[in-house]
């Protein structure tokens, strides 16, 4: 835009000038006065009140002790991500939140998925192959075949902890066979009563030899029956963990 001014110089004192310029052109330089007045006015833009600002809040009319509350939540780990919590954080009224409105931007909640770890299927022990059982952090050739040569005697174990029986394995290598197995197909076994056995009979199981066998038949006769794992509790060999792994194959009815 370009303003014609007319330049006449006036004495108006000794050693100064006026510069007068007609009517038009001070009406045109009115409107852009007043035009630059309206635009250098402060422009509310709209924020995310997560970042608020000292100057922000002036501008809203948000009191320091709303931006003090909100920047303790945030210095929690916290995001304002609605409406409610902002409210609540700033104790403001439904009127000032409705006038103040317009200007939040509050960021869209995100969806975190959570993840899962992929569960790992343990594999049956009682049915585990040779080469299985050597994939085992501890089991070679050696470990592997006295598991699978037990569990042939045993006709497959039935507790866990009949795996400490196998000669020789760590407890921390049984440990790593069960991270990786389950003890899930458990075979059913018939007890049999202790007092109709014969020694050879008694012999044959896993946990017994010939000795112990002739000791138990021996109490049996003196004693006419055997009615429960006391009277057995004098024969040293028969200690508690043994009377437990019995318990699983004997009876005494």
């Amino acid at each position: 835009m370009h303003i014609g001014l007319t330049y006449l110089p006036i004495q108006a004192s000794k050693d100064s000038y006026a510069i007068v310029i007609d009517s038009l052109s001070q009406k045109v330089i009115d409107s852009l006065i007043i035009q630059t007045d309206s635009t250098s006015k402060d422009t509310i833009y709209p924020f995310n009140p997560n970042y608020i600002t000292d100057f922000k809040a002036y501008q809203l009319g948000i009191s320091m002790d709303a931006v003090y509350r909100i920047r303790a939540y945030r210095k929690q780990g916290n995001y304002i991500q609605s409406l409610l919590v902002f409210k609540q954080l700033t104790q403001m009224s439904e009127t000032e939140i409705k006038r103040i409105q317009p200007y939040l931007k509050l960021p869209i909640p995100q969806t975190v998925k959570k993840y899962k770890p992929r569960v790992k299927s343990k594999k049956e022990f009682n049915g585990a192959t040779k080469d299985e059982l050597k994939k085992i952090h501890g089991i070679g050739e050696a470990f592997a075949s006295r598991i699978i040569a037990v569990r042939g005697q045993l006709g497959g174990f039935m507790v866990k902890d009949q795996l400490n029986d196998v000669w020789g394995i760590p407890p921390e290598t049984i440990s790593a066979v069960w991270e990786a197995f389950v003890l899930d197909s458990i075979p059913v076994i018939e007890k049999k009563n202790i007092n109709r056995l014969t020694i050879s009979q008694l012999a044959s199981n896993f946990y017994l030899n010939t000795a112990l066998a002739s000791r138990i038949v021996a109490v049996r006769t003196q004693i006419d029956q055997l009615n429960s794992w006391s009277d057995l509790s004098h024969i040293q060999p028969l200690d508690s963990i043994k009377r437990a792994r019995l318990s699983l194959y004997l009876s005494f009815d």
